[in-house]
């Protein structure tokens, strides 16, 4: 048996993640069925969203397509995917309208977020299991997601500022995910500041996996703390604007400080196209 964890962006910071166990000895057709079962046909499989569903109602960022909206709420359906992640409020992060629709299509979907995110959602649907992390929670929240058997997924949470003074009453989730033997770092939108990375370093001194706004990246300040409090093995940047709105040439001023910094962290890819699915 071999042990497969791929991420699937679906949209602006929004990734699925998707461990399976597969046999390598079946064939390409046994192995294209195991994926259309559900899970609780699958002991061998364990699926997780964080920030699948965005909505940006500025423009500035990339929504969840319809195609890929349509994969999401039928995974939700069939049970495959039963967990989804919501690290803060704003619409390039959580649209509570598609939500409300997963909620229908399963009414035991387990939601993990924010206070103001599940107050949302509550106010809307009486369905759903929802998990709030409250805003004045100092400590970390363990969480062991439900696979069905193994293997499985265990999630750390902790509450980090929001970038940005103008966000500074935003509550913020970072994401510390083990999978599949890798360990990963989320930090939904949270402030590159050097607490933020000593505390993931506290849980990890390798991260195998950094997935994060592009800033976190293509700051030049925001990687020399990366690079002092841990070693990251692959990065993903993600949160790029659409290019018909970068006026200010983010995206391509990132992928220059990138290239050319020798601080030992890895070449970023660039999460630009949405659907793409990644192996880890």
């Amino acid at each position: 048996m071999t042990e497969t964890l791929t991420a699937r962006h679906t949209g602006n910071a929004g990734i699925v993640f998707h461990i399976e166990k597969i046999n390598a000895e079946k064939s390409p057709a046994e192995k294209n069925q195991a994926e259309k079962n559900q899970a609780e046909k699958n002991p061998g499989k364990a699926v997780l969203g964080i920030d699948a569903f965005c909505r940006d109602r500025k423009g500035l960022y990339m929504d969840t397509p319809e195609q890929e909206r349509v994969r999401l709420l039928s995974e939700i359906e069939s049970g495959e995917l039963r967990t989804l992640v919501f690290t803060h409020e704003h619409g390039d992060h959580f649209c509570l309208e598609d939500v409300l629709e997963a909620l229908k299509r399963n009414p035991r979907l387990h939601i993990i977020s924010t206070r103001k995110v599940i107050q949302r959602i509550r106010e809307k649907s009486p369905d759903g299991i929802l998990e709030e992390i409250r805003p004045e929670e100092t400590g970390s929240i363990d969480v062991e997601l439900p696979g069905g058997g193994m293997p499985r997924m265990k999630l750390r949470l902790f509450n980090a500022p929001h970038m940005g003074e103008q966000f500074a009453d935003i509550q913020n989730l970072v994401c510390l995910l083990e999978a599949g033997g890798r360990r990963l770092l989320i930090p939904g939108d949270a402030r590159p500041d050097a607490a933020l990375f000593e505390r993931a370093a506290a849980w990890s001194p390798v991260i195998d996996w950094l997935i994060a706004p592009f800033p976190l990246m293509g700051l030049p300040s925001s990687r020399k703390k990366i690079a002092s409090a841990f070693t990251v093995r692959h990065a993903l940047a993600v949160h790029l604007p659409r290019p018909e709105k970068d006026e200010h040439g983010w995206r391509a001023s990132a992928l220059k400080v990138c290239e050319r910094a020798r601080d030992g962290l890895p070449m970023p890819l660039f999460g630009d196209v949405i659907g793409e699915t990644y192996l880890l």
